[in-house]
């Protein structure tokens, strides 16, 4: 019994580990991104196909559509505290790119506020 028990724990540790998404950087300091203005630019720039992306961006601009439309289901912790660190920076900081955002990323209004909701307490 303890054998099946270890077993499931393993498998359902390691279903976990593959499931969530593969981006270069988990532990960015995505605060400091958001303080400053011309690395949240860049960042913006790239998300909204305004500019080339350095490798980080790319690996998180590759993720952020379904991240969104799932709300962050798939997301580690890391990864639900940098889009919650980005998308409230991007929001108060730069509100007609956060407009552009939302409208590159849910035209529908359909997601972007369960993922919010979904990454409040990263």
């Amino acid at each position: 019994m303890k054998i099946i028990l270890l077993l499931a724990v393993l498998g359902a540790a390691l279903y976990q580990a593959v499931d969530c998404y593969k981006i270069a950087d988990d532990n960015l300091d995505m605060e400091a991104v958001v303080n400053d203005p011309s690395k949240l630019k860049a960042m913006t720039d790239c998300f909204l196909d305004r500019d080339v992306c350095d490798p980080v961006a790319e690996s998180i601009k590759s993720v952020v559509p379904e991240s969104i439309a799932r709300a962050c289901d798939r997301c580690n912790d890391a990864q639900k505290h940098l889009g919650r660190v980005y998308v409230s920076g991007l929001f108060w900081k730069r509100p007609s790119d956060f407009k552009n955002f939302s409208k590159k990323y849910d035209p529908e209004g359909n997601y972007l506020e369960n993922f919010m909701k979904a990454v409040a307490d990263y």
